[in-house]
């Protein structure tokens, strides 16, 4: 049975109801510490002597931290997991972005938001694989629309939070508020959500992925079929991503595994151990020196090589076009929102808005989400994910120009950013989507990362330039902003729609062939972790959920299929070795 057929059978309740909260608020999260980098710059104005250029750095950091978190992160998501990275990064979001509280300089300031931002950048790419790796085709779309929604929740949340108590405690206690969200998630998450079953079958670990599945349909009260396994094969696109075989394409753009292109090992520093004549504490002590030099290098090695294997797949037939295609999206969704949301005070300020009435304008401009977000969850099934995506960020455009133009006396200003906001929510919402389900599980992360980051420089570099811009003119920002959401829009238009399509594993010609002989009665008779080849460790071990493990015991290795074309017998048998697995977890 194949992942999306286990998917199909679990069906959606309960459990994935329950995913979705817990994500979602981990989403919310994110919007939260972003968000509040635009009331910083208007509530810490006076205590740290904040100029529009000053400001500008500021709101800039935060998208440092994002840039560096989406490629490092994306990454981690893909090798050690989707849970444990998505915790950890949840974490060094609340941890810094609390202590930015305790500031007493805009250095100090900016370095905190910048660490924050780490954390922030970490985990939106992990939130939306781990989120679309839960649900079977035909709800996937509802939830990950639904799951983007939560950013709402987040900005609701910020705004309230501003209006109510930087006026009356100041930003400080709105700092340490802001960063509550995140650190509920992340006790949240390590509590109830379970790693995704996708990436443990990718990664060999069939077992585990079959646990987490039979655990998934007890709480949605639904039944996986009596011959229920887990077919497991070794992946090849794994060996490209370590250097351990390369990738090349045939004449039509297939991409293809080749072996004897060398190993991972092969770019690590040798090491010999020298020999002297001197005491053997001083032998001891430089040993000891030199193999933790050895160890460094090796993982800062094996770090940047699995990084090149990565940028290599993503920029390579068949995921360069659309890798392409949706950096220019992020860039122009980025620049074009964050250089007018984040200034959004500040324009109201502009316009005559003062004391507490801009946190009430902000809170509205917030407000303006909730039938974008209604909206968006109708249309990225109707009208699909790409037309969605063109037809909110043209909308935007528009908006942007409209806001520009808009009297500064009267509703205008305030209906105008209303309509922007409402409007561009669909264009990420979709965006965010499509970014997850267009690459496969094996660089789902990483990708996701690669584009995070790349609209992070966006915001960076317009978010610091809207300041410069404001001096210029009130209006220079915003045409900025509309001339990004155009390009944007006109990208969206070269990517394929996957909507209401199962998710792929895997890049490579070979494990796309493997996996369709798996699903219809081969038997999964992979290479190397498959079968009862993958390894002599005992089913307790091949039980374990810490750990990532090549190699399973017998039973590990009849239940992940390699057995080939067993009878009833034995598919009885690796139903009951599963239960028993499960129970004996408390899953």
């Amino acid at each position: 049975m194949s992942l999306e057929d286990a998917l199909s059978h679990v069906g959606t309740g309960p459990f994935q109801w329950m995913v979705l909260v817990v994500c979602g608020l981990a989403n919310a999260a994110d919007a939260v510490e972003i968000l509040s980098v635009g009331l910083l710059g208007t509530a810490a104005e006076t205590e740290l002597n904040l100029t529009p250029h000053r400001t500008g750095a500021l709101n800039a950091c935060i998208f440092v931290g994002m840039f560096l978190g989406g490629l490092l992160w994306g990454l981690i998501g893909d090798v050690v997991g989707r849970k444990r990275s998505l915790v950890a990064a949840l974490a060094i979001n609340a941890i810094f972005g609390g202590l930015s509280a305790a500031a007493t300089s805009l250095g100090q300031l900016m370095v905190l938001r910048l660490l924050a931002g780490l954390g922030v950048g970490g985990s939106m790419p992990v939130v939306f694989a781990l989120m679309s790796e839960f649900c079977p085709p035909n709800t996937r779309g509802k939830f990950m629309a639904m799951l983007a929604s939560f950013w709402m929740v987040g900005s609701l949340y910020s705004a309230a939070m501003g209006w109510l108590i930087i006026p009356r405690l100041g930003w400080r206690a709105f700092v340490l508020v802001a960063s509550l969200p995140a650190a509920t998630a992340a006790a949240l998450l390590a509590a109830l959500v379970p790693e995704s079953p996708r990436y443990l079958s990718v990664m060999g670990r069939g077992r585990e992925a079959g646990q987490v599945l039979m655990r998934a349909a007890r709480l949605n009260g639904t039944q996986l079929p009596e011959d229920f396994i887990i077919p497991s094969f070794h992946h090849r696109d794994q060996d490209i991503l370590t250097h351990k075989a390369a990738l090349t394409t045939d004449a039509a753009g297939h991409p293809h595994a080749r072996d004897a292109a060398g190993d991972t090992e092969s770019l690590l520093p040798s090491y010999t151990p020298a020999t002297s004549g001197g005491s053997s504490s001083g032998a001891a002590g430089a040993a000891a020196s030199l193999s933790a030099t050895r160890r460094l290098g090796t993982w800062t090695s094996a770090v940047l090589g699995r990084a090149w294997g990565v940028l290599t797949a993503l920029l390579s037939p068949p995921l360069r076009g659309q890798t392409l295609a949706l950096g220019v999206g992020w860039i122009g969704l980025c620049g074009g929102w964050y250089c007018t949301v984040l200034w959004v005070p500040r324009y109201f300020e502009a316009r005559g808005a003062t004391g507490g009435s801009v946190y009430g304008q902000t809170f509205a401009v917030a407000m303006a989400n909730l039938p974008g977000n209604l909206a968006s969850i109708y249309l990225v099934d109707r009208l699909g994910r790409r037309l969605t995506a063109c037809a909110c960020m043209a909308g935007a455009c528009v908006c942007a120009l409209a806001f520009a133009a808009a009297p500064a006396s009267g509703p205008w200003p305030l209906l105008a950013a209303c309509v922007f906001n409402g409007v561009s929510v669909g264009g990420w919402n979709s965006l965010d989507m499509i970014s997850a389900e267009l690459y496969p599980t094996s660089l789902r992360s990483s990708g996701f990362g690669l584009l995070n980051a790349v609209g992070r420089v966006s915001s960076f570099v317009t978010t610091y330039a809207a300041g410069a811009l404001l001096d210029l003119a009130l209006w220079a920002p915003l045409v900025v902003a509309a001339a990004l959401l155009a390009a944007g829009s006109a990208a969206m238009l070269s990517l394929p729609e996957p909507a209401g399509k199962p998710l792929e594993d895997s890049f490579c010609d070979e494990d796309k062939v493997q996996e369709a002989h798996s699903n219809h009665g081969g038997g999964g008779g992979g290479r190397g972790r498959s079968g009862l080849a993958s390894g002599a460790s005992s089913d307790d071990e091949g039980a374990g959920s810490g750990n990532d493990r090549s190699g399973h015991g017998i039973s590990a290795g009849l239940l992940l299929g390699g057995g080939g074309g067993g009878g009833g017998g034995r598919r009885s048998a690796e139903k009951v070795g599963l239960l028993a697995a499960a129970k004996g977890q408390g899953l």
